[in-house]
């Protein structure tokens, strides 16, 4: 018989990004061996490793089907040897030049961009890193090539121990699939919310923290099948509560009124505040539209019947990926609550 928790793993089997999705997988394979055989006689030796959310498994399906996969470049290089840590990044544009129509220096790294009919599909991110440092710690390469001298910086980092923090919040395997499936289950929620490019939506890692930070497992015990009952409804309301909750009202000097506001912080280095770059009246948006979220799911408890429940789960994470099931599965027959 369909639950509600039937209900949320259908919806999840529809958001999710495979872990090991072949087109990914085949694009990547494809650059690294472009990449080592292009790659100039003057570059340092390197490694790479997978990172970003394709590696803590938490990514989702992009509303724009605009699939991305994060590949970290460890070269064996001291960060101090190469005060433009841009010479570094152009080690890897160069040797990819060529093979798609875009190819370009971001900020943070490098990226080569498919496109069919000059529409992008897919695109693979390699953030350049410094490893054979004084201090033992990894440095992430920041800048473009036409950036000012003070854009262009060595910022420490440590990609390998942020995925070990998410991949290892749980011991128990099944209760790590339900905090996976409640931060897909937030992305989702964001991109269905926040329409508007820059700095005025929280980023998928600042949603990936607060759960890191404040979700709790919402499980039962079933005496008859001898296993835990896992609820993944009740899970996602008791994250957005505690979300809410760590809103703090703040005076706002610019607009003369008191605003939500909002910290976390990455929990290895640089312990950086992610919501640093959302000015105070985009964290108290973020805030109203969170309120909104525990409304809405307050309806859902509300509603009776199964299918009720579902159609309002449908206006929170878009009509083609949230199923409307009834008790029956069939909608249209008589349903019980």
């Amino acid at each position: 018989m369909a639950t509600l928790q039937t209900a949320f793993i259908s919806f999840h089997d529809n958001i999710k990004l495979d872990d090991e999705n072949e087109t990914l997988v085949e694009k990547r394979e494809i650059l690294l061996k472009k990449l080592k055989k292009k790659i100039s006689n003057d570059a340092a030796s390197y490694t790479s490793f997978n990172q970003g959310s394709y590696a803590m498994h938490t990514g989702i399906k992009p509303d724009d089907g605009d699939f991305d996969i994060d590949v970290g470049l460890e070269f064996n290089i001291n960060k101090d040897d190469y005060s433009d840590p841009v010479k570094v990044k152009k080690w890897v544009k160069d040797a990819l030049d060529g093979h798609t129509k875009s190819v370009t220096i971001r900020r943070s790294c490098v990226t080569v961009q498919y496109q069919e009919n000059d529409e992008p599909i897919y695109h693979v991110d390699f953030a350049i890193f410094a490893s054979n440092n004084a201090d033992g710690k990894l440095y992430i390469a920041k800048g473009k090539e036409n950036s000012d001298s003070s854009n262009k910086v060595w910022e420490v980092s440590d990609p390998k121990g942020l995925m070990s923090c998410i991949r290892d919040k749980f011991t128990e395997s099944k209760d790590r699939a339900q905090f996976r499936r409640a931060i897909r289950y937030l992305k989702k929620w964001k991109s269905k919310k926040f329409t508007s490019s820059g700095n005025s939506a929280p980023t998928g890692i600042a949603l990936t923290i607060l759960a890191y930070d404040l979700f709790h497992v919402s499980k039962t015990y079933d005496y008859v099948s001898t296993g835990y009952k896992y609820d993944d409804f009740t899970a996602l309301v008791n994250l957005v509560d505690s979300i809410k909750s760590a809103f703090t009202l703040t005076y706002d000097f610019d607009s003369d009124s008191d605003l939500y506001t909002i910290s976390t912080f990455l929990p290895v280095e640089p312990y950086n505040d992610l919501f640093s770059k959302m000015t105070t009246k985009q964290q108290d948006a973020f805030y109203n539209k969170i309120v909104d979220l525990s409304s809405k799911l307050d309806e859902v408890e509300s509603k009776s019947l199964l299918s009720e429940k579902c159609v309002v789960l449908q206006s929170i994470f878009g009509d083609d990926d949230f199923p409307i099931k009834s008790a029956r599965s069939i909608i249209g027959s008589h349903e019980s609550a």
